[in-house]
């Protein structure tokens, strides 16, 4: 994408305010982080470890029974 002569000089004006340049840097890589919120802080654990199994619950469903539970329910993961 081309910028026209005002909107280069306006962006080099922009980048010379170091305080500015690197607000915005911060701000984009929070909103980046941000669209993964529902990720990495939800009721499921990511990876869970149990008796020497790797599992991933956030990928696929894993019932209480696979835990050794007695429902075939989502597990509660605390």
């Amino acid at each position: 994408m081309a910028l026209s002569p005002l909107n280069r000089r306006r962006w080099r004006n922009f980048c010379a305010n170091r305080r500015a340049f690197w607000s915005l840097i911060i701000f984009a890589v929070l909103y980046v982080v941000s669209l993964f919120a529902e990720v990495i802080a939800n009721d499921v654990p990511i990876m869970v470890s149990y008796r020497g199994e790797v599992h991933f619950p956030i990928v696929q469903f894993h019932a209480e029974t696979a835990y050794g539970g007695e429902f075939r329910t989502q597990a509660d993961y605390r």
